[in-house]
């Protein structure tokens, strides 16, 4: 469950966690540890994180640009499709695993237990993905951490697809015998 801080009319943040009041910078401290922190504005109930981590990531530029300019126009315009750009290489492990989780149908209640086993391992694996995805879009200043989530991704995939081959030349065995 997320950490609840709410945002008072004063511009105050609360911790309702440790009932103290906290600072951006506290904020931005919990999220660098990896905490799961919910920002509402007190008066209307609004969730308010997206914008309040995009003000922490604001004042971080202005402190210690680390984005070109021409990086940051480049965000901007691209707007959704750099996202989908980024995402890319997993929706295509997606599709491919799934084309041939279709072919392996066939074979025995072992395999579509594996196959179901391996989508859900995938499915949870995306919505991970997805939720440090977002939290490194709302944190910028993160991109190599991403380089080495894509990295352990590939490895992933790769064995996977290891796994795979073995299962369709058992198959294939087994269809011999």
């Amino acid at each position: 469950m997320p950490k609840l801080v709410k945002r008072y009319a004063n511009r105050k943040l609360y911790d309702t966690e440790s009932s103290t009041y906290i600072t951006l910078e506290n904020i931005e401290e919990m999220v660098r540890q990896g905490e799961d922190v919910r920002i509402i504005d007190n008066s209307t109930g609004e969730d308010i994180t997206s914008a309040t981590l995009a003000h922490i990531v604001l004042d971080q530029q202005r402190a210690n640009p680390a984005f070109p300019v021409s990086v940051l126009r480049g965000i901007i315009q691209s707007g959704e499709e750099f996202f989908a750009r980024l995402q890319w290489p997993v929706t295509q492990f997606r599709d491919e695993f799934k084309r041939r989780a279709e072919a392996l149908e066939e074979g025995g209640k072992a395999i579509r237990e594996f196959v179901d086993g391996t989508q859900r391992s995938v499915d949870e694996m995306q919505r991970r993905l997805d939720d440090r995805f977002r939290d490194a879009v709302d944190q910028l200043t993160h991109l190599p951490e991403m380089q080495h989530e894509i990295d352990e991704l590939q490895k992933t995939v790769g064995e996977l697809e290891d796994r795979l081959m073995r299962l369709e030349a058992m198959v294939a065995h087994e269809r011999q015998d």
